[in-house]
């Protein structure tokens, strides 16, 4: 991976050979950040991975959009980061080769903030800001904003408790 064409790569930051990356020349991966092996990356308009952030095995960022993810923020395994998505309930179609104006894709930048910690095949859809600190259990399904130092957990995301502050 030491040849692909990054708009930037920090500081003994490290991709596995057995990742996947897509539009390199649209990621920024920071100082010590990791993408492990059998991630997929679409790095889409703009992205970034934090200084000591890491996607863990299996973890994905997708759909086309931006994404940005600051220091120190743990994307667990499997995790799919979504930051553009096809309409389905307005008359549209998501098959990849049927003509342009039969799909209707929405993308929306994806904002993780320093600390979070996002659990094993959490979800996380297009437009979303994770706060400072946040964190997923495991599964969870992200539509909405979530509070710095809060968990969160389950397909409807709801609101567990406080996190405590590193």
């Amino acid at each position: 991976m030491e040849n692909l064409p990054l708009l930037y790569k920090g500081k003994e930051a490290e991709i596995y050979p057995m990742a996947r990356i897509i539009q390199p020349e649209h990621l920024l991966l920071d100082d010590y950040a990791v993408i492990s092996d059998f991630c997929f990356v679409l790095a889409g308009t703009y992205t970034k991975i934090g200084k000591y952030s890491r996607l863990a095995p299996y973890a994905m960022i997708t759909g086309g959009g931006e994404a940005y993810i600051q220091d120190y923020v743990d994307i667990s395994y499997g995790v799919k980061i979504l930051t553009g998505s096809d309409d389905i309930y307005g008359g549209y179609l998501s098959l990849p080769k049927v003509p342009a104006e039969k799909r209707k894709i929405t993308r929306a930048r994806v904002e993780i903030h320093a600390y979070a910690y996002i659990g094993i095949n959490s979800i996380i859809y297009p437009g979303v800001t994770i706060g400072e600190g946040a964190m997923t259990e495991p599964n969870t399904i992200v539509k909405q904003n979530l509070e710095p130092w809060t968990v969160y957990g389950g397909i409807t995301c709801e609101k567990l408790g406080k996190r405590k502050r590193v």
